[in-house]
């Protein structure tokens, strides 16, 4: 394949999981700041997983004082992807949700990002959800417009006049209602704008529909010429851990993933309007939300079912909660069990006569299953044990999150 065509499979292999979040025409490998290192080339792509989760964070760094400067991240979108089933899942949590940073008490989300970094930012939505990304793929805002630019602008139907002006951060939003055909500096001027009712609710609503709209544009024909530019013109605003294998993977995608069909929702929770304007997590919804979205295979009759690591190792309890949930299980929760001790796995119904118990040992590779009965929202308590056959136990491995 030349590489012409190996740039534009790339591009559209972005385009295509678009609506994962902001991620067109920036899988070049080579081509832009990769920080897990080069994988050894007999490793599969994405370590063997099946299901990957990745981080989207759009960076703003207006008012930074200096490039090396991190900015806040305007964007966050936690994104799933069935490698098998090519089916796509995306969860907007807004810029504003409060959380509780460590060294700086509560504070919104988006600072996670420019006081630590990436890494910081993938805990604060493991906490929040249950769900720890795999991957992050961060990018700027100038990779933005010149995207838009280069596709000849989107066309977009604007819900309502939007105007706001803050000279100090060098935001300009002036905006009509109606269809408009947007170009890179007014299509920001629409995802940034925040100022009506719900705040930053209606405005992660307004990035999902802006991004199903950009993915469509660029597989216009006449793009097609333009997507080695815009691969080109966006490189150096791009920063992950994918290697370029896992991004070359992706790249056999276009065209077997139906954006149309991805699945998103938006993190549940209520406006604050004391103490600075937070978006106040709501946990109840939040499960559902995270059940319906990521695990949505449930077969009726069988168990809830609560997972905890007890293993010690980094990850167990989501890579078991996958796998269950792939068996049709519903997942209530995942967490960390009272010791990460614990040799074998443990099977802890909750209820007399319950259907799919020796289904579970047996994926668990647990002949451990007791009945303490409770008033439990799960039916059934997994605890992860370091005899557990979907996981591998390093030496000396352990872990502070599931």
């Amino acid at each position: 394949m030349s590489r012409t065509w190996t740039i534009i499979t790339l591009v559209l292999a972005v385009a295509a999981s678009a609506v994962i979040g902001a991620l067109i025409g920036k899988y070049v490998p080579g081509s832009f700041k990769i920080t897990r290192g080069v994988q050894q080339v007999f490793e599969p792509p994405f370590g063997g997983k099946k299901v990957i989760k990745i981080l989207v964070l759009g960076e703003d760094k207006t008012g930074t004082k200096s490039t090396n400067e991190r900015g806040l991240s305007d964007m966050i979108m936690l994104t799933n992807l069935n490698l098998e089933t090519k089916q796509v899942s995306m969860l907007s949590i807004p810029r504003d949700t409060k959380i509780t940073l460590e060294g700086y008490g509560h504070k919104k989300i988006n600072a996670a990002y420019k006081l630590y970094g990436p890494d910081k930012s993938m805990q604060a939505v493991y906490e929040l959800t249950g769900i720890m990304p795999d991957y992050y793929i961060e990018t700027n805002v100038n990779g933005f417009k010149k995207t838009v630019d280069l596709v000849g602008g989107v066309d977009i139907d604007v819900e309502k006049n939007m105007h706001y002006t803050d000279n100090w951060g060098g935001l300009h939003i002036n905006l009509k209602k109606g269809m408009q055909h947007l170009n890179g500096e007014k299509a920001m001027e629409y995802v940034r704008f925040r100022h009506d009712a719900m705040g930053d609710i209606w405005r992660v609503q307004r990035q999902q529909k802006f991004f199903v709209a950009l993915a469509k544009r660029l597989f216009l024909i006449r793009n097609l010429p333009k997507l080695p530019q815009i691969a080109q013109s966006i490189r150096e605003n791009v920063d992950t851990n994918l290697t370029a294998k896992d991004l070359y993977e992706l790249a056999k995608l276009p065209g077997k993933i139906d954006i149309s069909k991805a699945k998103t929702a938006t993190l549940p929770g209520a406006p604050e309007s004391t103490h600075g304007g937070y978006w106040v997590p709501d946990e109840e919804k939040i499960a559902k939300t995270v059940q319906d979205l990521f695990y949505s295979r449930v077969i009726p009759g069988l168990p809830k079912v609560e997972v905890l690591n007890g293993s010690g190792v980094y990850g167990a309890a989501q890579k078991v909660a996958d796998a269950l949930a792939e068996h049709g299980y519903e997942i209530t929760r995942m967490g960390n069990a009272d010791s990460f001790k614990y040799k074998t796995s443990q099977v802890i119904s909750h209820k007399k006569d319950l259907k799919g118990l020796e289904e579970l040992s047996i994926i668990l590779n647990s002949k451990d299953i007791k009945l303490k009965e409770s008033n439990s929202d799960a039916d059934v308590t997994v605890i992860i044990g370091q005899d557990c056959a979907l996981i591998q136990v390093p030496n000396g491995s352990q872990a502070s999150r599931g």
